[in-house]
């Protein structure tokens, strides 16, 4: 996928999470053709040591005139120690934000095009 920007946070790079990600943004902007970008932070913050290391992934994607960001930290959720749920979460949530602009768009131009008769 062209421009597409993974960086990894306080963890070694992982090629497998790497690929992960990059299969997960080429369904993204396939579904979305007019995605420009994706930007994706991949963390394991020092969390609190009752709660254990979960995983952290924030994304940033790229519409025209519009970036939807997805930063939504699921502190409270266990399963994020595994990050590979993390990035499907977080996906997840992307796919949602953009579907809901682009019916919002499509709502907005569908009410441009019509014309109200006055009687």
């Amino acid at each position: 996928m062209k421009g597409l920007e993974i960086s990894f946070r306080d963890i070694g790079h992982s090629d497998a999470i790497e690929q992960n990600i990059r299969e997960k943004a080429s369904k993204l902007s396939s579904t979305f053709d007019d995605i420009t970008s994706i930007r994706a932070v991949v963390a394991m913050p020092h969390n609190h040591s009752n709660k254990g290391r979960l995983a952290h992934v924030s994304l940033e994607v790229g519409l025209p005139g519009e970036t939807v960001a997805i930063t939504h930290d699921h502190h409270d959720n266990p399963e994020h120690e595994n990050m590979y749920v993390a990035v499907r979460d977080a996906f997840e949530k992307a796919q949602r934000k953009v579907l809901k602009i682009h019916k919002r768009r499509a709502d907005k131009s569908r009410r441009a095009g019509l014309v109200v008769n006055p009687i």
